[in-house]
């Protein structure tokens, strides 16, 4: 029993747990935005570099396919100025065949107006040989091309 003039003991104080609350929510809210941040920048980027690589896949692939005409049609409008379609053939014949790629990375930038890519592949060819190719490609009338020495 208390007394009636008797002050009452201050209640419990429950600092401690009020501090990891309050910090466990600002850690999940941080890595929560991170997370959603860091999937929204992953995907901006492979938006940006998946076209330019599915067209140096497919420009590749019809070579692996032995259709060398077809990945002529491929080309950018410089390299196409450069070479003939027969004489593309002819030199796509003369090289070792491309039995297998691997794309190993994507770039994309823009200079002065002039968005351009480089996609870098592993080639493995009928010799055996796995050739470490470059691929340049520019962006035409909104379609990627292989462009320079595409072979």
């Amino acid at each position: 029993m208390t007394h009636p003039y008797e002050v009452p003991p201050p209640p419990k104080r429950r600092t401690l747990r009020t501090v990891l609350i309050v910090v466990g929510v600002v850690v999940v809210l941080c890595c929560g935005g991170a997370g959603v941040g860091g999937f929204f920048l992953f995907k901006g980027v492979k938006g940006a570099t998946d076209p330019a690589r599915q067209a140096a896949e497919s420009f590749v692939s019809d070579l692996e396919a032995g259709d060398a005409a077809k990945a002529y049609g491929q080309l950018c409008s410089d390299t196409r100025g450069r070479f003939t379609r027969d004489a593309f053939v002819e030199g796509v014949a003369r090289q070792p065949k491309v039995r297998s790629h691997e794309v190993n990375g994507v770039n994309v930038s823009s200079y002065n107006g002039r968005t351009s890519a480089r996609v870098s592949m592993a080639l493995v060819l009928d010799s055996g040989f796995t050739d470490q190719h470059v691929f340049p490609l520019v962006k035409e009338d909104g379609a990627w091309k292989v462009c320079g020495q595409p072979y």
